[in-house]
């Protein structure tokens, strides 16, 4: 008999525990549960442990099915995914040997064991496992790009690059030929070929938002192919076309700052097992950008077992867990990270603000303090701990952060918009309107489209009984720009119902609601509304709802008195409520 009946409600919570507790705590009671789970109750937890995409736990339910039924296949099969998503690639390789051929993840097992034997340095037999495949496209460039790093490790790169050219498919395809081509060419110092066909990534520049990683990479590999070559002016002109796509990328500005500084330059990519990592790298952040962060997941896992030093893989897995809402599980990633990387500042960064996502607010102001400390000029950790500050309620001190990065700012741009709005923010919270006032009209001074500054200015106003149709206008403006926003349409009801148009005020109010249906406030403003046009049933219904959303505790006495009286204008005594 079990100790813990595994039900359904059971594994509901543990999944629960684990998304919502310390890791400590959740695996400590994971390991308890599955100390005494069943083959039926382990295989149910795997599954819903699998479709919560938590690897960790679907490894530990699956590793105890498979003790219970050492033979079941289906049950190797998914042992085998939640080890890859995982990170445990060795492991994978090991139990794959024990998968039957015969099932529909044949490729996968093959591609993975060529993974392991090109970390091994076993290019033949690398180049043998996958020799005779085919499959879809994708199927067929990770299959052909393999092969061809494996024959560069052994020694034969013209061969390697004649394994490239035969790669077909879709047109985006061509940049992550060309660069592997150009890394190749580079890697057997052939700089002088390598520039031309990396030129030829860069330039297209329509497949530059999908592949971005890679588009960015191949900007890399030939601003160090011109440094060697002595080609600067190349070399900068190379950094110039990357900038013009992603003007504010770091990465690129650091390029800059290298060819300035006249560091040398190493290649990007110097061995076969670096190269696969690469081509693991380009397709799992494309894939995630789509979406597909399972399979991002173990694309970029593959690419840590043969480059575990490399950085941005290792920054990528850590996005790929912030995307799936596992800021903690982000963070061990994050900690990876050499201190003397390039990448430790973004990597602190991150760290900082997933601390604030699981409210340690302090450690997180911790870290970005020292960020600022470390680097004044660097406005993004000003940036980042005055949001903090904010979204916290702490607003003096946040204003007294803004004030300092905007004393840095000798000539305000349209990309310093932000830093006015916030602090203009801080400012009307603590109900110093006259210097919110300046600031929030600042903002929009450097960026007149700023949806949601012509939303929170115009709201303002309406609010308080000023500049009512500048204001009004401010909003349709901010409606206009961001029609789906449901808070910039109830500042836009709102507005109405200032103005006394209670049925215009009432449709925009109603639309508010469809986009935000559990927002106290819209519920709010929507059954004010609805009293105003002789609706009170219905008003009493929104009032009811904004109350049951948890508004904030100031407004609690308010609904419930509308609640009991109806909406009491200044100057009338309420109505008494009949038996």
């Amino acid at each position: 008999m079990n100790k813990f009946p595994l039900t359904t409600t059971r594994i509901l919570l543990i999944s629960t525990l684990l998304a919502i507790a310390s890791p400590a705590s959740a695996y400590k009671e994971l390991n308890e549960v599955v100390e005494y789970t069943g083959l039926a109750g382990s295989y149910l937890a795997a599954r819903v442990a699998t479709a919560d995409n938590d690897d960790l736990a679907a490894v530990s339910f699956l590793e105890k099915s498979l003790k219970l039924d050492p033979h079941n296949n289906q049950v190797k099969q998914n042992l085998f995914h939640a080890y890859l998503a995982s990170g445990r690639i060795e492991d994978a390789v090991l139990l794959s040997r024990d998968i039957s051929d015969k099932n529909a993840d044949d490729y996968i097992v093959k591609m993975v064991n060529s993974v392991e034997l090109i970390r091994k340095r076993s290019w033949a037999k690398a180049i043998n496992k996958l020799s005779d495949e085919k499959g879809s496209d994708l199927d067929n460039l990770i299959t052909k790009i393999i092969i061809a790093w494996a024959k560069f490790g052994n020694g034969e790169a013209k061969e390697a690059l004649a394994q490239i050219d035969t790669i077909t498919g879709a047109n985006w395809m061509d940049v992550l030929k060309d660069l592997h081509r150009g890394l190749i060419m580079s890697a057997s110092g052939n700089d002088a070929e390598a520039v031309l066909v990396l030129q030829k990534a860069i330039s297209n520049r329509a497949s530059a938002r999908l592949l971005s990683e890679t588009y960015i990479n191949a900007v890399d590999a030939l601003v160090r192919a011109q440094q060697r070559l002595g080609n600067l002016d190349a070399a900068r002109a190379a950094v110039k076309a990357g900038l013009d796509i992603f003007p504010n990328l770091p990465a690129l500005h650091t390029m800059n700052e290298a060819l300035d500084e006249g560091k040398p330059a190493s290649l990007l990519i110097s061995n076969p097992q670096q190269g696969v990592a690469e081509l693991f790298y380009n397709l799992g952040n494309a894939i995630s950008r789509e979406g597909g962060t399972p399979f991002a997941q173990i694309y970029l896992q593959l690419a840590k077992h043969l480059y575990p030093e490399s950085a941005p893989i290792t920054i990528s897995l850590a996005n790929i867990f912030e995307k799936q809402e596992k800021p903690e599980r982000a963070n061990s990633y994050y900690e990876q990270i050499a201190d003397d990387s390039p990448y430790k500042r973004r990597a602190q960064l991150e760290t900082a603000i997933n601390k604030n996502t699981v409210d340690d607010v302090e450690g997180a102001i911790a870290i970005l303090r020292d960020l600022v400390k470390e680097k004044p000029s660097d406005l993004v950790p000003i940036m980042t701990l005055g949001r903090v500050l904010n979204q916290r309620e702490r607003y003096r001190e946040a204003v007294l952060v803004f004030d300092k990065a905007i004393a840095q700012i000798e000539k305000p741009q349209r990309l310093h918009w932000d830093f006015f709005y916030r602090r203009a923010v801080a400012y009307e919270r603590l109900k110093e309107w006259d210097k919110a006032e300046i600031d929030f009209k600042k903002s929009l001074q450097l960026d007149p489209n700023r949806a949601t500054v012509l939303n929170y200015l115009g709201y303002s106003w309406v609010d308080k009984g000023i500049n009512l149709d500048e204001g009004l206008d401010m909003i349709k403006k901010a409606v206009k720009l961001r029609p789906q926003a449901g808070f910039i349409v109830d500042s836009l009801g709102w507005a109405y119902y200032k103005l006394k148009r209670y049925e215009e005020a009432v449709v925009e109010l109603e639309k508010a609601v469809q986009m935000l249906p559990q927002d106290p406030v819209v519920n709010d403003h929507l059954g004010d509304a609805y009293w105003k046009v002789g609706r009170k049933l219905e008003a009493k219904f929104q009032w009811q709802h904004a109350l049951d959303a948890e508004p904030e505790e100031e407004e609690i006495v308010k609904i419930k008195n509308k609640l009991r009286n109806g909406l009491v204008e200044a100057g009338e005594k309420p109505v008494a409520k009949s038996e």
